[in-house]
């Protein structure tokens, strides 16, 4: 069964969205509070609306949709192309600060459970990818050090060197690239782990906690594990999530070989 085993991990590639699976840099407080500041003035932006609308897509296209969806340009009297890009544009920058100044003071949350199986995952040689729309996904992977996963997750299988990163456990990195399409972005991801492993990729495992991302995966074939952060279990099974659940160490890798 071992070999076996081995045999089918080469022949398929994990792919991992990263905000709000691996790590949380708690985007969906940054926009809110950005969105209730003056003068944007959004009394309300719930989670329902942040996964429907915002989450795992580009920023400017999630801040386009609140301020679209929200009313925020009507009632602030955009009416132009151009008037509105100057809002987006403000908007996005204010919450985009918020977000950075959490990263470089390291305030963003280890998923454990995530962090566990990527290591389990890497000691048996599959080839993953970190794919996320977020911009900042990448610099919140590289400053995670091994001490502090060591810390908090732990590293019994001993995968990681003295100066690796939480990055170092990726193969490809696909993340914060100008593609506007989850779907574009998950095709360049299997091209690349692709080229990586002779071409002998025949399936690939997508781990997401939007629907959107999720929908992303399905379209394309692969097997989609929706991970339930907050937010709704029916949202992710509605986008065709083939297992929805709360904590990866659940997740029997053999399982999805």
């Amino acid at each position: 069964m071992r070999e076996k085993s081995n045999v089918l991990a080469t022949n398929v590639g994990f792919i991992w969205d990263i905000d709000g699976v691996v790590v949380d840099s708690l985007h969906e407080d940054a926009w809110r509070i950005t969105a209730m500041k003056e003068p944007w003035n959004v009394s309300e932006l719930s989670s329902d609306f942040y996964f429907a609308h915002v989450a795992s897509r580009p920023r400017y296209e999630g801040g386009q949709n609140i301020l679209q969806l929200m009313g925020v340009y009507e009632r602030l009297g955009a009416a132009t192309a151009e008037e509105k890009r100057a809002l987006l544009e403000k908007f996005c920058t204010e919450k985009n600060i918020l977000v950075v100044q959490r990263i470089e003071t390291g305030k963003f949350k280890l998923f454990a459970d995530a962090i566990t199986l990527l290591l389990r995952v890497r000691s048996m040689k599959i080839k993953q990818a970190a794919a996320s729309a977020s911009k900042n996904a990448h610099e919140m992977l590289t400053r995670v050090s091994k001490s502090r996963i060591v810390e908090e997750v732990g590293d019994d299988l001993g995968i990681l060197a003295e100066d690796d990163t939480l990055f170092s456990i990726f193969d490809v990195n696909a993340c914060g690239l100008d593609i506007s399409n989850k779907s574009d972005m998950l095709k360049l991801v299997t091209e690349q782990l692709n080229d990586l492993s002779d071409r002998n990729i025949e399936r690939f495992v997508v781990f997401d906690d939007a629907p959107l991302g999720i929908e992303a995966a399905k379209s394309l074939g692969f097997y989609a594990v929706g991970v339930l952060r907050i937010g709704h279990e029916d949202a992710l099974r509605r986008a065709g999530a083939d297992i929805v659940v709360r904590d990866l160490r659940m997740v029997k890798i053999e399982e999805l070989l």
